[in-house]
């Protein structure tokens, strides 16, 4: 099933025309009574990030779903069995933080809460999962149950100062950067993750250092481990986690369990994994 939800041109302040789109890409079937469903339903909405367009200038301004973000791939379709699957997509000609204050995306998460879901959850791949953990710190009331990060460059990637793009998608990239990154957790630095939403980062570990693209420092930083944070490290690059199988088995299961925060002993048992002394 692939029932469009929106497809919308948003103004921010700034007067700039960004297109967004809100897709439902998958159904789950009905396993359960009629009279309990709408208590037991759960939504899970994917978030991407970085679509390098080094060619075409109007490609970036529109919002473009990623493969795995589609009907067929691995991942929607092993999500379906449990949940409703939909997908977030956007221009991006803006910054990742203008994209997670996105009016339309808040809409339609509480409309998802008001259509009955009781579990939401947001995961976000690289940029998606920056733009998934800044909406709920700003809106912790929206609906949103849990968010699960994938190779998300919290502190900024090395990979984004170099990466080539058209000339309006350089803002987006250039909000990826480690001085950007640095920037905008410096100004938010009295933002916490939700205590009643369940958080955690899978972490990239398939090259010598992270994914690839982004360190395992950046995707499992300082403040997430201060605040509890689960961590999964996971023997994959940046862009193969969400397109293998094992790595949609291990996102599945993330979003099917629970994710209540680490103690510290847990918390530094896998920063040494994954970061030493």
């Amino acid at each position: 099933m692939y029932t469009t939800l929106s497809i919308l041109v948003l103004l921010f302040a700034s007067a700039e025309t960004i297109e967004t789109q809100f897709v439902q890409v998958a159904s789950a079937p009905l396993q359960r009574q009629w009279w309990n469903a709408a208590q037991n339903t759960r939504a899970v909405v994917l978030i991407h990030g970085l679509f390098v367009h080094p060619f075409s200038k109007t490609s970036v301004g529109r919002a473009q779903l990623h493969a795995w973000q589609q009907p067929n791939s691995l991942l929607v379709k092993h999500l379906a069995q449990e949940a409703d699957v939909f997908a977030f997509a956007y221009a991006q000609t803006v910054s990742a933080d203008d994209i997670a204050e996105c009016p339309e995306l808040e809409k339609q998460v509480r409309k998802l809460r008001q259509d009955g879901y009781r579990e939401i959850v947001l995961i976000g791949h690289s940029a998606g999962g920056v733009i998934a953990r800044q909406f709920v710190e700003d809106h912790p009331d929206c609906g949103v149950t849990k968010v699960i990060q994938v190779c998300t460059p919290n502190t900024g990637s090395s990979w984004a100062k170099w990466q080539t793009v058209r000339a309006n998608q350089i803002d987006f990239l250039t909000s990826l950067t480690k001085p950007a990154r640095r920037r905008s957790l410096s100004q938010r630095a009295d933002k916490e993750i939700p205590r009643h939403i369940e958080f955690a980062c899978i972490v990239g570990t398939g090259s010598v250092v992270g994914d690839g693209v982004v360190s395992n420092h950046s995707q499992y930083p300082p403040d997430l481990q201060k605040q509890g944070i689960p961590a999964y490290p996971f023997n994959s690059t940046h862009w193969m986690v969400l397109r293998s199988h094992k790595g949609v088995e291990l996102v599945a299961r993330l979003v099917r369990e629970p994710q209540p925060r680490w103690d510290d002993k847990q918390v530094e048992a896998v920063r040494r994994r994954l970061i030493g002394d």
